[in-house]
């Protein structure tokens, strides 16, 4: 299970996640650990429109991420071809 928009696996969002997915998507930084989670707009793949999301969702108000929306930990409801997540333990704390 893991939370939608966690993408360093840290077990909260935060400005950090949405580095993360910059980082990856445009510096050659590291892979999520997570791709479902870096998937912050649940639209089945990671482009630059995920980290927008984040900074929407912490800083202007925006809707949460969809489900599993933190602070809940879940099971992608929507099928997509992401890879199953590999949280490391303890990061999906509820």
């Amino acid at each position: 299970s893991f939370k939608r928009g966690d993408a360093d696996g840290d077990g909260h969002l935060a400005v950090s996640d949405a580095l993360a997915i910059l980082e990856y998507l445009f510096a050659d930084g590291e892979r999520p650990r997570c791709l479902d989670a870096a998937d912050a707009n649940d639209s089945g793949t990671l482009s630059i429109s995920d980290p927008i999301a984040l900074l929407r969702h912490l800083f202007l108000s925006g809707p949460t991420p969809p489900a599993p929306s933190p602070p809940t930990c879940g099971l992608d409801p929507t099928p997509d071809l992401l890879e199953t997540c590999s949280y490391p333990t303890g990061s999906c704390i509820e």
